[in-house]
């Protein structure tokens, strides 16, 4: 088996990582914080937005110089650029690569309109049927929110329990990975987040080895970023339909 490459910078960062998720679980700020540039770089690994995080507190979009170049937006002079992880050669090799943030660019920032409570409950009920989760008529969107994330997490998630020596620790790791991953899809619809409380996963995290909390963002990212992907795809699909109904009421 070929063994991974990973340069002396690369591993210190990676081991800078263990103490980045410490700090992270440490309190409720620190892991609304997180959270809330998760909501944001869903599609960047954990490991990254921890890195990115402590390179600059301002973050909204990431991409290289060359990237932000073929879309006519130039990074502003004297900006630093950002260091980020990434795997290349089939996935056995590391390298540093750079990028900015967009808030870095001579582009300004465009604040995506928060979409109205129906249109998201519609969006929300697709994706529900689709995945063949029941719903009741009073239910909560935070708890659609919840079982269309844990619905997720029983496609993604190693949930074979028989491995873990103790399953009632292994299903609190589950759940603490499932609310942080609610938080972020809230910020990500511009939801209302107030009554969201984080102390039960800061006590879990207090004697906790790095590995697992570092298990738990990994799966937090994973669960945030399937779930807003399946949101655009039913974006789509209920464009479409509604489309073709217009369609039809002209034929």
């Amino acid at each position: 088996m070929e063994m991974i490459k990973i340069d002396e910078e690369i591993q210190g960062l990676l081991k800078s990582t263990n103490q980045l998720a410490k700090d992270t679980f440490a309190n409720e700020d620190n892991m609304k914080d997180f959270l809330t540039t998760l909501s944001k770089l869903y599609n960047v690994s954990y490991n990254n937005v921890l890195l990115l995080r402590k390179q600059r507190d301002e973050l909204n979009l990431i991409a290289s110089k060359e990237k932000f170049k073929t879309k006519g937006i130039n990074i502003k002079a004297g900006e630093k650029p950002l260091k980020i992880i990434k795997k290349v050669n089939g996935e056995l090799e590391f390298k540093l690569d750079e990028v900015y943030d967009i808030s870095q660019t001579d582009k300004s920032i465009k604040q995506n309109k928060a979409q109205s409570k129906e249109y998201i409950e519609n969006i929300l009920k697709g994706m529900c049927e689709r995945r063949g989760i029941e719903t009741k008529a009073d239910e909560s969107t935070r708890d659609k929110l919840e079982k269309i994330i844990i619905d997720i997490k029983n496609n993604t998630r190693q949930n074979d329990s028989s491995k873990n020596k103790n399953i009632e620790e292994y299903n609190k790791q589950v759940q603490i990975e499932v609310t942080g991953a609610v938080f972020a899809v809230t910020k990500n619809l511009k939801l209302n987040t107030r009554n969201y409380n984080f102390d039960d996963i800061c006590n879990w995290a207090k004697d906790k080895k790095d590995k697992t909390l570092k298990e738990s963002l990994k799966y937090m990212q994973k669960f945030t970023n399937y779930f807003v992907s399946d949101f655009k795809s039913q974006e789509k699909i209920n464009a479409n339909e509604n489309k073709k109904e217009d369609e039809e009421e002209f034929e």
